[in-house]
């Protein structure tokens, strides 16, 4: 496993046809033993499920005896804002992953409209797909629209993560990005109110 900062995609689901799935994206700050990302949890069978939250935690490296390979035990917390926020934590996870990060089981928790959701002891692999060891960061996009402000990125700044700095920059530029597309999208909603007023 490379040494330093790697990116990383899990799909943690259960057996059961039409169990939540989760995506969990992260970046891994191995000297420092953090750990921060995404998570977006879904699910096929009605009602349907779309929840998404900022995570950030840490893990260990245990042996269980001298002469056996070391595990990966994982914690992570999360909410919609991230860990600047005062937002109450939303989601939970531990798992134990084997010593190359390749497989293993979680268990975790979320709120979703007001309600506690448990998942227990569901299989959790690396998506191929997504997984890389570039130290890049691409957030899946988000269900619903979560601005993002200055303050924000100014404690994250002073906080001295880099995952959770790469992460917010990338946010940032794709606001920018999308202000004039905004603004353009503003005018005519603007017009057709206008419209719809006159009619009346």
């Amino acid at each position: 496993m490379s040494i330093g900062l790697f990116h990383t995609r899990y799909i943690i689901a259960s057996p059961a046809i039409g169990s939540p799935v989760l995506t969990l994206e992260i970046l891994v700050d191995t000297p420092h033993k953090r750990i921060s990302g995404q998570a977006c949890i879904s699910q096929s069978t009605f009602p349907p499920l779309a929840f998404h939250a900022d995570v950030w935690g840490g893990y260990s490296q245990p042996r269980l005896d001298p002469g056996s390979e070391y595990h990966i035990v994982m914690a992570l917390e999360g909410n919609p804002a991230g860990p600047a926020s005062q937002l109450a934590d939303t989601f939970h996870l531990h798992a134990v992953l084997d010593h190359d990060w390749q497989s293993g089981f979680a268990s975790y928790r979320f709120v979703y409209q007001g309600q506690m959701h448990a998942v227990e002891h569901a299989a959790m692999t690396v998506d191929k797909a997504g997984a890389g060891s570039e130290a890049t960061y691409l957030p899946p996009p988000h269900p619903h629209p979560v601005p993002l402000y200055a303050a924000a990125l100014q404690q994250a700044g002073s906080g001295g993560d880099l995952a959770r700095m790469k992460a917010l920059a990338s946010q940032a530029q794709l606001q920018l990005d999308q202000g004039e597309q905004i603004q353009v999208a503003l005018r005519d909603l603007d017009a057709e109110i206008s419209r719809l007023e006159t009619r009346r």
